[in-house]
């Protein structure tokens, strides 16, 4: 055991030498210019209403983070295993409301990896990989129109409700529908042009027994 922390002190003192202030703020350089990358590819595929730009934000300081501690853990040998000890200890817990802001967490780890290790040519090729594959598949115009339409009353011709609903111009369907003794709650997916809306939610509040209509961002809750 004696010896392994010997060698270990060894390689601690020969590293810190290789590390140099250029490396470093070369390395912190690197990791703005992708971070600037994943900043554009996150705003980019998601739609107006479910983007977040704090989340996007804390994301460009993960990179940032990532890069410090492995700069910081090249010079030390013996410094990085007390570090991975304390990391081991941090628990963090946050909503992730879109499955696919866990995996910019994982590129800007990889950014702060590639930066500190200067795998430049891996980091750059990656992160335009991941540009064009999120971009691609992000949320398009289409998606970013679907609203929820919700209509709660009480003794209404529900088929007839379907029918204004579907004969709707864009695409509809029914989300949701709950039906009480003295009640009815309907929720529908519709993507349709802002003007369509209107006279939809109009039309369908002048039936008899509808008491209201709202029509909601697909991340809003309802009540």
């Amino acid at each position: 055991m004696n010896q392994v922390f010997d060698l270990i002190q060894q390689n601690s003192g020969t590293m810190t030498n290789t590390v140099t202030t250029a490396t470093v703020l070369v390395s912190l350089g690197y990791t703005l210019f992708l971070s600037a990358v994943m900043f554009f590819t996150f705003k980019k595929c998601h739609a107006k209403m479910s983007y977040d730009h704090k989340y996007n934000i804390t994301l460009v300081m993960l990179a940032i983070v990532s890069t410090i501690l492995m700069q910081l853990i090249k010079q030390n040998v013996a410094l990085s295993l007390g570090m991975l000890g304390s990391l081991s200890l941090v628990r963090f817990r946050t909503n992730i409301k879109d499955p696919r802001d866990l995996g910019f967490v994982f590129w800007a780890m990889a950014i702060g990896i590639a930066s500190s290790s200067e795998g430049w040519f891996i980091g750059f090729i990656g992160s335009l990989l991941l540009m064009i594959f999120m971009i691609a598949t992000g949320d398009n115009i289409a998606s970013s129109n679907t609203m929820l339409l919700v209509i709660r009353g009480n003794k209404a011709n529900i088929p007839y409700i379907s029918d204004i609903v579907f004969d709707t111009p864009g695409n509809s369907r029914l989300k949701a529908q709950n039906l009480l003794q003295d009640s009815f709650e309907l929720v529908y997916e519709i993507k349709t042009k802002h003007a369509d809306e209107q006279r939809l939610a109009t039309e369908i509040m002048s039936v008899e027994g509808v008491d209201t209509v709202n029509v909601l961002a697909p991340s809003a809750e309802l009540a």
